[in-house]
């Protein structure tokens, strides 16, 4: 099972977020490899971003991991730069809250030092109008078999009011049966370019007008029920 980490003084954790949007929430995990491999453990951490201004923004999200004395994580031997982790963008309306989380797969002894995150959040030029930012109802969630170096993959369902879609990004965070963030996944065609082979026989990634049925791959955390992901299509 994942474990919540506690997280530091307020006042060690410098974040870098732009005006007009706030951080209500933050919380990171660590928890095993699937394989086994004690030498090796992912850590996730994700946030609940505010929009407290009247027009709509578009956001980048990346966070760093610090240790207990605020430094980041390899420190040692990379820069603050090389050592930030990306999570992703989001389309941010005016005046609501989204969750942003993401993962990253690092060795024990990096995981052990982890005691806190760094919030960067940098506004991005938004894209053509009309953007869209869709909820999306988790029905699925199928772990990979254990041992196996593969693909989990969460199933949903969209409602889209507007004109179909076609590879929108997508992004999910993860809560603990506690309701503790714990880590995300944020997906993008933009960002990861052989996203085609690892989407599921049959996925067209078409978001048509109503609602929409469709299967994506991630990384889940080991336990983790469809009542605790919080996801969002996007683009």
């Amino acid at each position: 099972m994942p474990v919540p980490s506690s997280s530091l003084d307020p006042a060690v954790l410098r974040d870098d977020v732009h005006a007009g949007i706030t951080v209500e929430d933050r919380g990171f995990a660590t928890f095993p490899v699937r394989n086994g491999d004690a030498k090796r453990r992912i850590v996730g951490a994700a946030g609940v971003f505010r929009n407290v201004t009247d027009e709509p923004m578009r956001i980048h999200v990346r966070f760093r991991f610090v240790d207990a004395a605020g430094r980041g994580w390899r420190s040692e031997t990379l820069n603050d730069w090389e050592a930030i982790v990306n999570i992703g963008y989001a389309i941010l309306p005016a005046r609501q809250t989204i969750e942003i989380g993401g993962v990253l797969q690092v060795d024990a002894e990096s995981a052990d030092r982890v005691a806190g995150i760094v919030m960067y959040v940098l506004e991005d030029a938004l894209p053509p109008k009309p953007f869209v930012l869709l909820p999306a109802r988790v029905t699925e969630l199928k772990p990979a078999p254990a041992s196996k170096d593969e693909w989990d993959y969460v199933s949903f369902e969209v409602d889209n009011p507007g004109l179909t879609i076609r590879e929108p990004d997508y992004g999910m965070v993860y809560r603990s049966a506690e309701g503790r963030l714990i880590g995300g996944w944020f997906g993008s065609h933009a960002l990861w370019s052989d996203i085609d082979t690892a989407l599921p026989e049959g996925e067209s990634e078409r978001y048509r007008q109503g609602t929409s049925r469709h299967t994506m791959p991630t990384w889940l955390p080991p336990g983790i029920k469809p009542d605790r992901v919080t996801m969002y299509v996007w683009r």
